[in-house]
């Protein structure tokens, strides 16, 4: 029998030889972040039925074996439990779900994110950029006609998000990729020739999408989201537990910022008073430059804190989100280096033509600590670098976005934020969180209509065409939202527990030093430090 190390070193090598693209990317949870994946970037993803079906059942063979294994201490019960988690996710969203099937917005994101890594590569002669463009354009027509094939009655919404997408994609090729190419290669007929077979490529994959036969409902029900919730999330909580948990933190968060808004002007409600007084920003270089400064004072700040050990090496840098992943990212959002290149930083991309500038720069303190200092950022950065091959190349959005949330607590809870009118966007954005939760659930269990989810954003104070678009994003992602405030809410749990006997630095460490791991499993390794010091 083969020991943990050799399975694992298996595991996300297939994984990354297989499916390159999708491995490289923080865009797919339930494919592990495999090192192996650098490697093939050249590749776009094999997505013949006949691979993906002999993919999921090597993953499953490989489940198997792993779920034979006892474990002796704790340390390698961890290692199980989370090879166990990204095996099971693959096996789960490509084998019974068939997600292939039934989300075109996969074969839209696959060749984008390709594209976007040479595009952003720097360093490379003119040849070398030549050659990359000419092996992944060649690539990418056969690449969509096989999504046509592939797709059969997907829900009508993700065909909706994926027409959006495909059009950005196609202007993106016929307006962006010329002018690199002339640029970085010159004017090199056979290149623009292929640039100009790709943008024929989305086309086609256009009018395919738009044929397409389609399915009313993109619901995945009870036991599909507990299914979820059990295999991806490794999260034992029911779906009605968690949203009884988050219509209480709801009511909660509500009465917070009744009473905020009251000490600030009685006369009127905290929905008026949340963007009021806000400083104006009329340009993007202004909105740059307002996030580049809040990222230098979060660092600054929390490294004079006691409270987190801070990893060497990390840096990150600020810069707008290039055209070919606005269709495909938020606002605001991080990108990690790839798993195994060490050398390379993160970045914060922001998009400032997405949303009101005004109201979005009131967010700044808030938002670049989720991205940045103390959130994603160092948390990816701790994974990159973690000595057990396991714990590098496997994430947990339950893990990754609650932490990113408590980020954004603590900077009222450690004084960096002051200014009440400031705190009341906090409250806010807690808000958000809770009602994602509550509408992830609802949505996916047939409770609510999109219609009436959109309302209830748009009650929120968000514009109908933001809130239709969050809702959209809702629908396709189920399980997803609900990470946010489930996961800020355990390590708040945890931290109540532990905190005051192990004091707030070591209590961090603990939780970030295991890796993104199930909460329970950071609970035990609390304990266990609790009894070393007892």
């Amino acid at each position: 029998m083969r020991d943990l190390s050799r399975i694992a070193e298996d595991y996300f090598g297939y994984m990354g030889r297989h499916f390159p693209q999708q491995c490289a990317s923080d865009e797919f949870y339930f494919f592990p972040r495999s090192e192996t994946a650098i490697q093939h970037l050249d590749t776009l993803d094999d997505l013949t039925p006949e691979k993906i079906q002999d993919c999921v059942q090597y993953v499953r063979n490989l489940l198997s074996e792993v779920s034979s294994k006892a474990s002796e201490n704790l340390v390698e019960e961890i290692d199980l439990v989370l090879l166990r988690q990204s095996m099971g996710s693959f096996v789960l969203e490509f084998g019974d779900a068939e997600v292939w099937r039934r989300d075109p917005t996969l074969y839209v994101k696959i060749p984008l994110f390709a594209t976007g890594r040479i595009l952003s590569q720097e360093g490379r002669t003119p040849a070398e950029v030549k050659a990359d463009l000419l092996t992944l354009f060649s690539q990418i027509p056969p690449f969509l006609q096989r999504a046509v094939k592939n797709l059969s009655a997907p829900p009508e919404i993700s065909v909706q998000v994926a027409l959006n997408m495909t059009r950005d994609a196609l202007h993106f090729y016929e307006r962006s990729i010329p002018p690199f190419i002339r640029e970085r290669v010159g004017e090199e007929k056979e290149l623009l020739g292929k640039s100009k077979s790709v943008s024929e490529a989305w086309e086609v994959y256009m009018k395919g999408l738009q044929d397409l036969s389609l399915s009313p409902s993109f619901a995945v029900g009870e036991g599909g989201l507990k299914e979820i919730l059990d295999t991806c999330l490794v999260y034992s909580k029911r779906p009605d537990e968690i949203l009884e948990t988050a219509k209480i933190a709801s009511h909660e968060t509500r009465e917070k910022l009744r009473a905020l808004s009251k000490k600030i002007d009685s006369r009127k409600r905290w929905d008026l008073l949340v963007y009021e007084k806000r400083p104006s920003i009329t340009s993007s270089s202004e909105f740059m430059a307002l996030y580049e400064n809040q990222v230098k004072d979060l660092r600054h700040f929390f490294y004079a804190q006691d409270i987190i050990s801070f990893p060497r090496g990390e840096e990150v840098s600020v810069r707008q989100t290039p055209a070919y992943l606005q269709s495909l990212r938020a606002t605001a959002s991080y990108s990690a280096p790839l798993t195994g290149n060490r050398k390379s930083h993160g970045i914060f991309y922001l998009t400032p033509g997405k949303e009101d500038l005004t109201k979005i720069s009131a967010h700044c303190p808030y938002l670049s600590a989720h991205e940045t200092y103390p959130g994603h950022h160092i948390l990816d950065h701790l994974r990159i670098h973690h000595p057990n091959p396991i714990r590098r190349q496997v994430e947990s959005p339950l893990f990754y976005e609650g932490w990113a949330c408590y980020a954004e607590q603590l900077l009222d809870e450690l004084g960096y934020v002051r200014d009440p009118r400031q705190q009341l966007i906090g409250l806010k954005r807690q808000l958000w969180r809770n009602l994602r939760a509550e509408l992830d659930i609802k949505l996916q269990t047939g409770r609510i209509s999109l219609e009436e989810a959109a309302r209830e954003i748009i009650d929120l104070g968000f514009s109908r065409h933001r809130a239709e678009r969050q809702i959209r994003r809702f629908a396709l992602t189920p399980g997803y939202q609900l990470c946010y405030f489930m996961g800020n809410h355990e390590i708040i749990r945890l931290r109540e527990q532990f905190s005051s006997r192990l004091g707030r630095r070591a209590f961090h460490d603990i939780l970030l030093g295991g890796g993104e791991i199930p909460f329970y499993l950071v609970e035990m390794r609390l304990k266990e430090k609790m009894d070393e010091t007892s």
